[in-house]
């Protein structure tokens, strides 16, 4: 008797001490919905499987990929750089085009109409020569929030560069995972940007958002969409015509993790989901109490969420659900962005993987 309650004063006295100590994060409560299930287009069938995976030693991560007009294949990595991969008769080399950062990802990549490759590093958006490997400077985000998550981006026809900071509270800094951290707190930190590149002002579209994160012009661009991760939805901010300067939300509780986002130009909207919905997220969201306390513990502990299931889902420029493509064996793992060519490809980059993959689109 006398050990057991010896024990139990351990116990009591390890849960007050887990208890009293101080929280990292201050979560917010959400009455997560159930995910959708994935049936009819959403079924997964393992499409992904015959996808081609192009790996190289320069090749670390590939969170967004953009693809030259002689085929070949950009990616920025992060340590900063930005690499390009290209064919040698059948094999794939790489070289190391431009060092953007020092030592800060670049995490969204677009060209111009200048033909310049347009990044988005963590403390930034810089305009890169891919055949000179110069840098220019665009923006560090002269705002009320300096840049500390700049993610994706997508260009207007005005050369107005439309770009998400994911979170201005959780800056992508090194070592802890601060997305991980903004997903456990729950709380609104992400914006939409417009960025004259000319002049460098930056005008805020829309603030509030939970971990902005994927940017996708509409096709007759009209609209800029944008994806919010950790609410599972794509909203659109109206540039032109009655709606001009409105926000809404176009699709909600998707069935997946979004995080990066393209239009074909022909209607199509991809988007990239990391994975499945996951079920310890839901309980953290509905749990603030316990999710303070469980991100109390060691990251290795409390982001374990089981292998990776992600998927591409192809929906319409009003949220009507198409077609999707699944990663059956999480080759992949987490699934960043997608990147159709034009050609009849999509081209996959990876959060979590040193590899890039095309696959070959079905024939409608």
């Amino acid at each position: 008797m006398r050990v057991i309650l010896i024990l139990l004063g351990v116990i009591g006295g390890l849960f007050l001490l887990w208890w009293t100590w101080p929280a990292t994060v201050d979560p917010a409560y959400w009455d997560e919905p159930e995910a959708p299930a994935l049936t009819g287009v959403l079924e997964p069938r393992g499409q992904l499987a015959d996808a081609e995976m192009i790996s190289h030693p320069l090749l670390h991560t590939s969170e967004d990929v953009a693809i030259g007009v002689d085929g070949s294949v950009f990616s920025g990595q992060h340590d900063g750089s930005i690499i390009r991969l290209f064919r040698v008769g059948d094999a794939w080399t790489a070289e190391t085009v431009a060092q953007v950062t020092d030592g800060r990802s670049v995490l969204g990549l677009q060209w111009d109409a200048q033909g310049r490759l347009i990044a988005a590093a963590i403390d930034g958006i810089y305009a890169v020569e891919v055949v000179t490997g110069d840098v220019t400077l665009l923006s560090t985000g002269a705002t009320e929030h300096p840049l500390a998550f700049a993610d994706d981006l997508d260009i207007g026809p005005d050369g107005t560069i439309y770009f998400s900071e994911a979170s201005y509270r959780w800056g992508a800094g090194e070592g802890a995972p601060q997305y991980a951290y903004d997903m456990a707190e729950n709380r609104p930190y992400g914006l939409l940007y417009a960025l004259d590149p000319a002049t460098g002002e930056m005008e805020v579209l829309a603030d509030g958002l939970y971990f902005a994160n994927g940017i996708a012009m509409s096709t007759d661009n009209r609209a800029v969409y944008v994806l919010e991760t950790y609410r599972y939805r794509l909203s659109r901010y109206w540039l032109e015509g009655p709606q001009a300067g409105e926000f809404e939300i176009v699709a909600d509780n998707l069935p997946g993790i979004p995080d990066g986002l393209l239009g074909d130009g022909e209607g199509r909207l991809y988007i990239a989901m990391d994975t499945q919905r996951v079920p310890i997220m839901r309980f953290l969201h509905r749990n603030p109490f316990w999710t303070r306390m469980i991100t109390k513990l060691p990251e290795w502990v409390w982001l374990r969420a089981g292998p990776t299931k992600a998927f591409i889902l192809v929906m319409d420029e009003d949220g009507n659900y198409l077609n999707s493509y699944h990663d059956p064996d999480s080759r992949f793992g987490l699934l960043a962005n997608v990147v159709p060519d034009g050609e009849g490809n999509i081209w996959l980059g990876s959060l979590t993987q040193p590899v890039i993959g095309r696959y070959e689109l079905p024939e409608d």
